[in-house]
């Protein structure tokens, strides 16, 4: 975190999971350039190819019918996550320079002075949900990832020790070329192996979202600190006859295309003839250079995020309903207790994904209600223009989306539950006809 230290604490500490879980997975967002042990390095990568390939042989035996359906509903929910982590991994490494410039740049707009009590009491309340929302995903997540790898461990240890039964348990259905129940010594290597390999791809799983969940967060709650500005900016009420004002709000429509928006300067002329009903107010030019530059950051962090948050939304429901069957077929209740866990640790990030996406959303659009509320009737007709264009761009709300075609927002959240729902209505079809068998 020390890459932070130049930025507001309260603006650093929700960074400190993700940034945390990402360097369990040896990733860095800001030493993208330098590799921390090349051997651990390594070491990582055999231990992601060999198990997701253990995983896929295992699913191929299930398709030439050596394993059955009750090892394929298993199998699938935990082929999903692991290809859901290493994708998620490798989206990030990908748009390291990205993230890093979303980061930086929302850092160095971050003010933790010359705010209004609305102002601090929104960004209060926005950072305290933020460090609730985080923490209890992080806990529920860590605690149902190691509960789901230990209890078949210590069931084993319980059955051989306790109640005399020569049986070893393993975390996941890996198909290996050699008998990992021989002896003691090979199964706990091989239970080693398993859980250290997903452990890890459920690192760069969760290290991902907290990443995307906390910068839409900081996003949101600049748009909130903005609609105040808005909502408070000074009319002009007076300007330069000979001074026009397409000369710096021409581009508030089409800014959104440009990538460097430092590179264009919207107020070139002369404003030493504005008279202002307040000049301690926010000034409107103030205002739409850091609307600008906000709405380039949303845009950037859909760049980074649209696909990974298409093959979230794709897969979600699949494996909700194969942790939904295995619950109600489990063998014991510890099995049980593991496959419920599995489903609300799947719902959790789809969740905050749409609750943040939605706040997002909504105020970046809430810009348009400020401005309309905004004192623009005691301004000249050049600042009511102004008003009316800032309106026109707030109707297009900045927003994460699936492939940049839908938009997600809470009403994806109740989509997927719905389809959720509706598969675990056609689990009871299956459920019976597996009991017939």
């Amino acid at each position: 975190m020390e890459h932070l230290k130049d930025f507001a604490s309260e603006f650093s500490k929700p960074f400190a999971i993700c940034f945390d879980l990402l360097a369990k997975s040896n990733i860095s967002i800001y030493n993208e350039n330098k590799i921390r042990g090349k051997l651990r390095v390594f070491a990582l990568v055999v231990f992601y190819v060999t198990f997701y390939f253990s995983l896929v042989v295992s699913f191929k035996k299930v398709l030439t019918g050596e394993l059955g359906f009750y090892e394929l509903a298993n199998l699938l929910p935990i082929f999903i996550v692991a290809t859901q982590g290493a994708m998620k991994g490798t989206v990030i490494v990908s748009n390291l320079s990205k993230a890093k410039i979303i980061i930086d740049d929302l850092g160095s707009m971050w003010r933790t002075t010359g705010l209004t009590k609305t102002q601090l009491m929104k960004k209060g309340v926005m950072l305290k949900r933020l460090n609730l929302c985080n923490a209890v995903f992080y806990w529920m997540n860590i605690i149902g990832t190691w509960q789901y790898i230990l209890v078949p461990l210590f069931e084993t240890l319980f059955r051989n020790f306790v109640l005399g039964q020569d049986k070893l348990l393993f975390p996941f259905i890996c198909s290996l070329p050699y008998d990992a129940k021989r002896n003691w010594m090979v199964y706990l290597g091989t239970y080693f192996w398993e859980s250290y390999s997903m452990l890890h791809l459920i690192y760069m799983y969760l290290g991902v979202e907290f990443l995307m969940i906390t910068l839409c967060s900081h996003l949101a709650t600049e748009f909130e600190l903005l609609r105040e500005e808005m909502l408070h900016a000074k009319p002009i009420l007076e300007h330069t006859e000979n001074t026009s004002y397409k000369d710096y709000i021409g581009a508030t429509l089409s800014c959104s295309n440009n990538e460097d928006v430092d590179a264009i300067d919207y107020f070139e002329e002369d404003i030493t003839n504005e008279i202002r009903a307040d000049e301690d107010g926010p000034r409107i030019q103030e205002v739409i250079k850091r609307h600008q530059k906000l709405i380039m950051l949303s845009e950037l962090l859909d760049d980074i995020f649209n696909r990974m948050i298409f093959f979230n939304l794709l897969f979600a429901t699949i494996t909700i309903c194969f942790f939904g069957f295995v619950a109600k077929i489990a063998r014991d209740p510890p099995e049980m207790a593991n496959n419920f866990v599995g489903v609300v640790a799947s719902m959790i990030p789809i969740f905050n994904l749409c609750y943040y996406a939605e706040l997002l959303s909504g105020a970046s659009a809430g810009v348009a209600d400020s401005a309309y509320h905004n004192l623009w009737y005691e301004g000249d007709n050049r600042y009511q223009k102004i008003i009316i264009f800032i309106i026109v761009r707030s109707q297009q709300p900045c927003c994460l989306t699936s492939m940049r075609y839908a938009q997600v927002t809470l009403n994806t959240f109740t989509t997927v539950r719905i389809l959720s729902i509706k598969n675990v209505c056609h689990e009871k079809d299956l459920i019976s006809e597996f009991k017939k068998t």
